[in-house]
């Protein structure tokens, strides 16, 4: 039998994550610009790289030499402070191929 937390625990998480949002992976509307879906995408490329090649925050840091809180914002689809091109560059640095497609 599947036991689950307190109605108290449940609000405490949800207030924790109101009050950090930080802390948990950003969507995207669904009317967001072109430029945010390709970031979000980049962000993606980014994430699938860690997992494949086990990587932890750090390791990944190392590999793009900056600091863990700009990977964490990555990984966690926070890509304002981003530029495409800053992002491309990450790409570049772990030699990920990455295609755009013309949308007509």
């Amino acid at each position: 039998m599947t036991k689950w937390p307190k109605r108290e625990e449940i609000e405490k998480v949800l207030k924790r994550l109101d009050e950090n949002p930080e802390l948990y992976s950003r969507a995207i509307s669904a009317d967001a610009s072109h430029t945010d879906r390709i970031k979000r995408d980049i962000c993606a490329e980014l994430v699938i790289y860690k997992r494949e090649h086990d990587l932890n925050q750090r390791e990944l840091a190392q590999k793009l030499e900056i600091s863990e809180a700009l990977v964490s914002k990555i990984l966690r689809y926070r890509f304002d402070e981003f530029t495409l091109d800053r992002l491309i560059r990450y790409l570049e640095i772990l030699d990920i191929k990455f295609e755009f497609k013309r949308v007509a």
